[in-house]
């Protein structure tokens, strides 16, 4: 009796407190993380109603993983503080000796042996648990803390990490899970029930049993005396503050990595309504069933071709100029076909549909590519339909065809543009002076050719989109354009006078205004002068004389 009653000390406060806190995490973890991964199943669903919801499930699970992490980190100092400072035997690491120690145990458990075999402190069956518990505390560690944070993750490793994490933090848990119940619970607690973990003590008996040689070494006095208490301070004062360095750089990593993002406990909240899932009809003809419909009659039949217009949202869509209906919101491109057939194809060079078919394009594309400059908004040269607006060049041409031939010129031949088209330009345009279009042509300026009214917004770089320079042997410039000057006479030879101009022509200045006194044109042309020039050129410089009228050959 007196034996049964003597207590060997196993286990401090701290290392049972330790233990208190480890068991509650690890058991909130394992709760509320398989209920996650197996959610769906009756049993899950009613622990997740239970618990408060899916949202209230992530955040225990999230709260025990810090509580787990905070305890590791406190382990892994007390660890080193024992291994600098205390210089304990590192009695938990495993040898060669657990090898013949797990080979005693089979042959005595089979009977091969009489003799029990005497275990250390820690026997090979616990440390393979400890081992075990600080491998599964990395992998889980790491995969959540990767599905914690996904976009933080997929900046530094390959996305595939991503997945890959969570079938290992999945399959893990259930192993650890299994493991706690199936050897820790059963071997610990209901073979033996050992409860000290729980108390800090173990009897004899208990001690002959589980761990005889470290029973033998206690009761021999063999047991590695403490170090004296100075040596202890002297250790003290190097070890503490690397390790609260060390701690607070791990605090600081696990603070970081359950802030940095939120995605990972945030869900999209259900959709308010059930909407239908479409169910495209087959587009192969089948028999109308009874009470059924005739899926090949129940669109209406387009009126153009498929080809160069497969994307059917470009005009049908809610802002196209031909909107589909309401309820066929959200229905995908390859649906389209299966009720609406193609009707009849426009002959080419047929007269012009009915109305809301696109019309065709009078012109050729070639330096005209942009086809807001003349036909965007009410201001523009032939401005489009209101229901057009915002359209890009690229969808133009996708309704807006070409007239075949007639669009495009003739090699060598200069045709005469048809009605509105823009005209040619009647003299050169790499002259300086030709340079600026909107000088002469604006529909203000008084000099040249007034451009139309809707032209009061184009600038010069916009006027050879349309119009053109006509070819060095094309026909005579037009009335109004101005004259090339004329060939040079022969050395030695009477000058031919100078034709007169043509109605409207600008003249030619004379060829004896060449000296100084004749740069001021103003001061004989100007308005009440000796030979005032016409009422249209009253506002006119110096400077801009010269740009219609040049000087005379000699």
């Amino acid at each position: 009796m007196a034996e049964e009653k003597l207590y060997y000390v196993r286990f401090s406060l701290v290392q049972r407190i330790e233990h208190i806190v480890l068991l509650a995490s690890f058991s909130a973890l394992g709760l509320t993380g398989l209920v996650q991964k197996f959610v769906g199943n009756p049993i899950a669903e009613f622990l997740i109603k239970l618990m408060g919801g899916i949202e209230t499930v992530r955040v225990i699970h999230h709260a025990s993983a810090i509580i787990f992490a905070l305890l590791s980190i406190y382990h892994v100092i007390v660890l080193l503080y024992k291994i600098f400072v205390q210089r304990v035997e590192l009695s938990m690491l495993p040898g060669v000796r657990d090898i013949t120690d797990a080979l005693d145990v089979v042959r005595y458990n089979l009977g091969l042996t009489k003799e029990r075999p005497k275990l250390p402190r820690y026997a090979f069956d616990e440390k393979a648990e400890y081992w075990a518990l600080v491998w599964g505390g990395i992998v889980m560690g790491l995969t959540g803390f990767i599905l914690w944070n996904p976009i933080l993750a997929a900046k530094f490793l390959p996305g595939q990490v991503i997945p890959a994490a969570k079938a290992a933090h999945g399959l893990e848990a259930i192993l650890a899970v299994v493991a706690i119940f199936i050897w820790h619970f059963y071997h610990v607690h209901l073979k033996l029930f050992n409860k000290s973990m729980f108390t800090g003590k173990l009897t004899r008996e208990q001690m002959m049993h589980e761990h005889g040689e470290e029973l033998e070494r206690l009761e021999s006095g063999k047991m590695r005396p403490a170090p004296p208490a100075d040596v202890l301070r002297r250790r003290e004062r190097i070890f503490l503050p690397v390790a609260a360095l060390l701690a607070i750089v791990m605090v600081g990593a696990l603070i970081f990595l359950t802030t940095y993002e939120t995605t990972a406990i945030s869900t999209v909240p259900p959709a308010v309504t059930n909407v239908p899932v479409f169910s495209p009809l087959t587009p192969t003809p089948v028999p109308t069933p009874k009470g059924g419909v005739d899926n090949t009659k129940v669109g209406v039949a387009m009126k153009h071709e498929i080809a160069g217009k497969e994307q059917c949202l470009t005009c049908h869509g809610p802002k196209g100029v031909s909107p589909m209906p309401s309820n066929h919101e959200g229905r995908p491109l390859e649906s389209c076909l299966v009720c609406h057939k193609p009707g009849p194809t426009p002959t080419p060079g047929a007269a012009k549909p009915a109305t809301g078919v696109a019309g065709t394009i009078p012109h050729a594309l070639e330096g005209k590519e942009k086809c807001e400059l003349c036909h965007a908004g009410a201001g523009s040269l032939k401005p489009v339909p209101a229901d057009h607006a915002g359209r890009a060049n690229t969808t133009c041409t996708a309704c807006h065809k070409l007239v075949g031939d007639k669009a495009t010129p003739v090699a060598g031949a200069t045709p005469a543009p048809p009605a509105g088209a823009p005209g040619p330009i009647p003299h050169s345009v790499t002259q300086d002076i030709y340079r600026n279009c909107v000088q002469c042509h604006a529909p203000t300026a008084t000099l040249g050719v007034q451009a139309p009214a809707n032209h009061a917004s184009f600038t010069n770089e916009t006027c050879q989109s349309c119009h053109k320079p006509l070819a060095a042997t094309g026909p005579t410039p037009a009335a109004g354009a101005a004259t090339a000057p004329t060939t040079a006479p022969a050395a030695g030879a009477t000058p031919t006078p100078t034709a007169a101009p043509a109605a409207g022509t600008a003249k030619a200045v004379p060829a004896n205004h060449t000296g100084d006194g004749f740069k001021d044109c103003v001061a004989c042309h100007g308005p009440d002068k000796m030979k005032p020039g016409p009422a249209t050129h009253a506002s006119f410089t110096n400077e801009t004389c010269q740009t219609c009228h040049k000087p005379a050959e000699k």
